[in-house]
């Protein structure tokens, strides 16, 4: 396989090989079926760096034991409209989607539901759990702490998280908005995949160790670099709120003390913090008006004047929607990098993964 090749895969046998690979190391059929499903949608929506090039370390993690089997969610505190959990280093998919649920069901009951988590691990593409919430026609949200990516703003030490948020609303015949970004320029993963390819990072992704801004994928992260905040200070001070709402909300691990996914913790789980809120608009306007209103809000923006240059105006998650809609016809596009180390974590786990068609040379 050439590394400037994409490869399409079906999204349902990009599951399938997801949802085996899981079940050869020990991980429970239901809890395999969620997370299989959550790393292939996220290649789907087009969101590669959250999505099935980071099976082969999550499967490593689950072989080495820094991560549960079986999850194992415990309530310590439930109080009206708010639970606080605790996950013991279950996978952060499965303990993302048992607290959305559960956020859900308490929204039911009150109109609005928190669920706060610790000692969690990394669950993924964060707003395909706040859509959890769209199913029912509430308003989601999740925002998470994460290892330590970033350097306050006006610092050289890499000791807070990008701290991810994800807002999901619902429409009646618009696509949902779905607002989600981390609090650095780009993820952790478009790094790690630039550097996989081979490929040059824009300068203002990252800086080096020594806080100079840099072209070097593998310095800006993984040799010791920095994410840039998303907006200078402004990102700054978001992640800290988001670090305020998940770690120190629910007595769990601040950034500085979790471990990367590809960190070596015999004996510890990564301890990651999460918080889920979702929302009722029969509270306020009504599910119906608030999807009306939000159409028309939404056909107000795309109907205004575009910039030079610029041949639409799209809304968030618009793109994604588009991504999964393409894919989903003519299958999901893998970097040739990535479907090696598919292939390779195949043939040790005895699971048969086959690459059909090639869609583009660089």
């Amino acid at each position: 396989m050439n590394s400037a090749e994409h490869y399409l895969i079906p999204f349902d046998t990009l599951r399938e090989f997801c949802r085996r690979a899981y079940l050869a190391v020990g991980v429970p059929p239901d809890e395999a079926r969620v997370v299989a499903d959550l790393l292939a949608r996220a290649d789907l929506r087009g969101v590669a760096s959250h999505g099935v090039m980071r099976l082969p370390i999550y499967i490593e993690r689950l072989e080495k034991g820094y991560a549960r089997r079986r999850c194992l969610l415990e309530t310590l505190r439930h109080r009206g409209a708010t639970a606080h959990l605790a996950a013991h280093g279950s996978l952060g998919h499965v303990v993302a989607v048992r607290a959305m649920d559960l956020a859900v069901q308490l929204c039911r009951e009150h109109g609005i539901g928190w669920v706060a988590v610790k000692d969690s691990g990394h669950f993924g593409v964060a707003g395909l759990l706040a859509m959890r919430a769209l199913e029912h026609d509430f308003i989601g949200y999740v925002c998470s702490n994460s290892a330590p990516m970033m350097a306050p703003f006006g610092g050289r030490q890499r000791i807070i998280g990008n701290n991810p948020l994800a807002y999901a609303f619902p429409t009646l015949g618009r696509p949902p908005v779905v607002v989600d970004f981390s609090c650095s320029v780009v993820a952790s993963g478009r790094l790690i995949l630039a550097r996989k390819k081979g490929e040059r990072i824009p300068l203002g992704w990252a800086v080096d160790p020594q806080g100079r801004p840099t072209e070097d994928p593998y310095l800006g992260y993984e040799g010791g670099g920095s994410l840039a905040p998303v907006g200078g200070h402004k990102g700054y001070g978001l992640a800290l709120a988001h670090e305020m709402l998940t770690a120190l909300l629910g007595g769990g691990k601040w950034s500085a003390h979790i471990r990367s996914l590809y960190q070596e913790e015999p004996g510890g789980v990564q301890g990651t913090c999460h918080s889920f809120m979702v929302l009722d608009p029969d509270c306020f306007v009504g599910r119906r008006r608030f999807k009306e209103e939000l159409d028309c809000y939404i056909d107000f923006i795309k109907s205004s004047g575009t910039a030079a240059g610029v041949d639409e105006i799209l809304l968030p998650g618009e793109p994604e929607h588009r991504s999964q809609e393409r894919n989903l016809r003519r299958g999901v596009p893998l970097a040739a990098p990535t479907a090696r180390e598919l292939v390779e974590l195949g043939r040790r786990l005895g699971i048969e993964l086959e690459f059909p068609a090639v869609l583009q040379r660089e």
